[in-house]
């Protein structure tokens, strides 16, 4: 898969999902617990119907990608693909996602910005190797407080765990 195709609509890094990252990495256990914290919440779901790859990937799409409206918006608008491509960015839409309290949708207007500065390749690649453990290089998920492999916490350049 193409890194560019894990920048979504919105400007989220999929390939830091923690849905998209626990599911890559076959891990029954922290499946598992996805599972049991989505139960928590009312939301049952197997692994199976969480998977995903990525929102611009054409392939599965976890429950609440395939309604997202924001990832619906440009299907109708020529030449958007992503929100940092619509004119009308920035909208009351993606505002609104960007403060509805989730640590890392707050990212998606800056990340939109950089989107448009950078291009999608060069923003890709940054948000790839900002995802890695600053220690051991594994590829860490948006809710990820230390690596899950050498146990180093996440890097001051991710957003604030609060």
């Amino acid at each position: 898969m193409k890194t560019e195709e894990l920048v979504a609509v919105c400007g989220l890094y999929c390939g830091a999902c923690t849905m998209y990252r626990t599911l890559r990495e076959n891990n029954e256990q922290k499946t598992a617990g996805l599972i049991q914290i989505l139960k928590a919440r009312g939301m049952d779901y197997t692994a199976e119907e969480l998977k995903c790859d990525g929102c611009l990937a054409n392939g599965r799409l976890t429950p609440f990608c395939r309604v997202c409206e924001i990832r619906l918006c440009p299907q109708n608008k020529d030449g958007v693909i992503r929100c940092a491509d619509c004119p009308e960015f920035p909208c009351a839409r993606i505002t609104a996602f960007n403060n509805d309290g989730n640590p890392h949708h707050a990212e998606v207007l800056e990340n939109c910005r950089r989107l448009k500065e950078d291009g999608i390749e060069k923003w890709a690649k940054s948000e790839e190797e900002r995802w890695l453990c600053p220690q051991c290089k594994t590829q860490l998920s948006w809710y990820d407080m230390v690596c899950p492999k050498c146990g180093a916490p996440r890097s001051d350049k991710l957003f604030k765990m609060g």
